[in-house]
C-alpha cells in the first residue's frame, strides 16, 4: 500500500478551501472553525460535528462526472457518525457532501493515481452524496 506523499505547495493552494466551507456553513446557520489539531479532522462545528475538506481538481463544473467518489482510505480514521466529508470542485463553487456512515458502508479499493502505483481509497456511490452550489440562495444542508 502506498499513498500520495505530502506536498506543501498543493496543501497551501488547497488550504483556503476550508475557509470557503466555513463561510458556506455559516450561511446555513452552522458555525465552524479550523481544527487546531493539524493532524485531526479539518473543521469542528459548534455542535461538535467534524468536517473534512478537500478539493478534487479533475472535477470541473457543476456536475460530478463519476458514478462514485474516492476518498483516501487514510481518512477513514475521521469517519464517525457525526462527521461529514466535503469535496469541492476545481472552481470551488460546488461541493459534494457525504457522511461518516457512508464511508463505513463503502468498500476499500486500490487504484493507480498520477502520484502512486496503487493506493487505497474508500469508494462511495454517488447516490450516498449530495451536491451543493456554494453560492446558492436556496440551497439547504444538514450538517449538525
Amino acid at each position: 500500500m502506498s499513498h500520495k506523499p505530502f506536498d506543501e505547495k498543493t496543501y497551501a493552494e488547497d488550504d483556503p478551501a476550508k475557509e470557503l466551507v466555513i463561510k458556506w456553513l455559516k450561511k446555513h446557520g452552522v458555525i465552524a472553525t479550523v481544527n487546531e489539531n493539524k493532524y485531526g479532522i479539518d473543521l469542528i462545528t459548534s455542535t461538535g460535528t467534524g468536517v473534512e475538506v478537500e478539493v478534487k481538481h479533475n472535477w470541473k463544473g457543476k456536475t460530478f462526472p463519476y458514478d462514485c467518489v474516492h476518498f483516501s482510505a487514510r481518512k477513514a480514521k475521521f469517519a464517525k457518525p457525526n462527521t461529514f466529508f466535503v469535496m469541492l470542485n476545481d472552481e470551488r463553487d460546488h461541493a459534494l457532501v457525504t457522511t461518516g456512515e457512508a464511508l463505513f458502508a463503502s468498500p476499500i479499493v486500490s487504484k493507480r493515481t498520477k502520484y502512486t502505483r496503487w493506493e487505497q481509497f474508500i469508494e462511495i456511490p454517488i447516490d450516498l452524496c449530495t451536491i451543493h452550489e456554494l453560492n446558492a440562495k436556496t440551497d439547504t444542508i444538514n450538517i449538525s
